[in-house]
């Protein structure tokens, strides 16, 4: 078995066993604290913890340079085991999730804002392993410009990339600043015409908008906007100018796509427009823990889902219910075999459902065991969004079944991860408003019974109710914190947001309700 380790920006750990990536967790979620760094002592205690006496074999780390109380947490947890080490490059643990992807030969594209002193590789995938044929330093950091644009417009970088792109959908004019950044085929990098990263870029970006009149630090919304659809336009088309570059070179029509900037599904629907692409699902640095035991290993791995966290225990919740967590609550225990059917009687009588049960996800996406789940109506959004504290601007996300999907979205995929957006069709967005974005695209998880039963046999007596095979999923958590792991993250959460939770077998009610 390989323990996969990775200690920077969103630390995780993950654990591999032959063919199967038996758990993976950032640390996260235990600690509270979106994107934790350092090593995730907490989320190896848990799997630790799971696995009992089985022998660990190796680790693996994924990044090379570490310094201080970083390397001498890696060291203890070494002399602890006994067993040996491996470092590997950040973007070479990003390129390796390529293995779960069924291309036998594709262009593996990572970008970031930066890792290892690189910001983006090319390389050819292929049973032989990684051949990389391009990088990209971290001065020439295409995922840095979008950063540094996130924080002009008042985000926090390296975390609300997401609502840059949001609203570069809304409607406005493109504010064209020039050429900032741009793919230069000659020497296969990006080319960053500032010169800067980080802050230094930030404060050279806000002197270019004062030059057209505009005041970074009193932004109104529809500038904001046309900023955001500046960069999300020079996002598209320089990653885009790159990969048809490289495909055309080596003949490869197929790409996966890892790294930060792969959560930006705007993107990601660009390059599906043009090419077989698949992203995994773990595409941010939370990856890298994965990606390092990936790259040891032969075979490619299989991944059916992304349920690979802490789990879930009745037991644990029965012992909650004995110290009277539950006292201003009903509260009822489920079988199995009736979870679906009241699940959907409550979503049907329009109540905020929230579910916290078995296996966490991993990644960015809840997936129906840590998600908040509604009708898809416009009501429901606009009340999550002030129970959640989300910006107005922010889309929900559907779930759909997938048999349905094209009766939903133009030119769909399969999409369980919810790596990717599409445009929903005209005769079906205002049944389902509360999930479609100002330019009637959605991301959805399309979903198959044997990704998710109990969740599938919910949205599936839904339909057989009201013809409407489709929910509101958004992840249970408070807008700017992590998603829920424990059962007692789950009823603290739920006392904000929610009439009904979840919590493994049991149902918890609000009398109010």
């Amino acid at each position: 078995m390989i323990l996969g380790i990775h200690d920077g920006h969103n630390s995780s750990v993950s654990l591999i066993s032959d063919r199967c990536i038996e758990y993976a967790i950032s640390e996260e979620r235990f600690t509270r604290k979106k994107n934790q760094r350092g090593f995730p002592s907490n989320a190896v205690g848990y799997i630790l913890g799971e696995i009992g006496d089985r022998d660990i074999d190796l680790i693996t780390v994924g990044g090379m340079f570490r310094r201080g109380g970083r390397l001498r947490a890696i060291k203890e947890f070494q002399k602890r085991l006994d067993i040996p080490i491996l470092y590997f490059h950040h973007h070479l643990c990003h390129a390796a999730l390529y293995k779960l992807s069924d291309f036998k030969e594709c262009l593996v594209v990572t970008i970031d804002g930066g890792g290892d002193s690189l910001s983006a590789t090319v390389s050819i995938g292929s049973k032989k392993g990684l051949e990389i044929i391009a990088q990209s330093d971290i001065i020439d950091s295409l995922g840095d410009f979008y950063a540094s644009i996130t924080e002009v417009l008042g985000f926090k970088p390296m975390e609300d990339e997401g609502k840059v792109m949001c609203l570069s959908s809304y409607p406005g004019e493109e504010l064209d600043i020039g050429v900032i950044i741009d793919y230069e085929s000659r020497i296969k990098s990006f080319k960053n015409y500032l010169g800067v990263v980080g802050y230094e870029a930030t404060k050279v970006l806000s002197r270019i908008l004062k030059n057209y009149n505009i005041d970074p630090a009193n932004m109104d919304f529809r500038t904001k906007v046309n900023v955001a659809k500046y960069a999300q336009r020079v996002l598209e088309d320089v990653v885009l100018k790159m990969i048809r570059d490289f495909s055309e070179e080596t003949g490869i029509d197929k790409v996966v796509f890892s790294g930060g900037v792969a959560q930006n599904v705007k993107l990601n629907r660009r390059i599906g427009e043009m090419y077989d692409v698949y992203i995994p699902p773990f595409m941010g640095d939370e990856g890298l823990s994965i990606g390092s035991s990936l790259l040891i290993k032969k075979d490619r791995v299989d991944l059916e889902d992304t349920y690979l966290g802490y789990n879930i225990s009745d037991g644990r919740v029965e012992e909650l219910i004995e110290k009277r967590y539950f006292k201003d609550y009903r509260v009822t225990y489920l079988e199995e075999r009736e979870i679906s059917e009241i699940l959907g009687n409550l979503i049907l009588k329009n109540k905020i459902l929230c579910i916290c049960r078995e296996k966490m996800e991993f990644g960015p996406r809840a997936l129906g065991n840590r998600s908040i789940v509604a009708l898809p109506t416009r009501e429901n959004r606009e009340k999550l969004s002030r129970l959640l504290k989300r910006d107005s601007f922010m889309p929900f996300a559907p779930t759909i079944l997938y048999e349905h999907v094209k009766d939903y979205l133009i030119d769909p995929k399969y999409s369980p991860f919810m790596t990717m957006v599409f445009e929903v069709r005209e005769k079906v967005r205002e049944r389902i408003e509360g999930v479609v974005h100002v330019d009637n695209t959605t991301r959805p998880q399309t979903l198959k019974r044997g990704f998710n039963k109990v969740y599938y046999d919910t949205i599936k007596y839904i339909y057989e109710c009201i013809d409407l095979p489709v929910v509101l999923n958004t992840s249970f958590n408070i807008h700017g914190e992590p998603i829920v792991c424990t059962e007692l993250d789950g009823i603290r959460t739920f006392r904000i947001v929610g009439d009904a939770l979840l919590l493994g077998n049991w149902l918890i009610e609000k009398k109010s309700n």
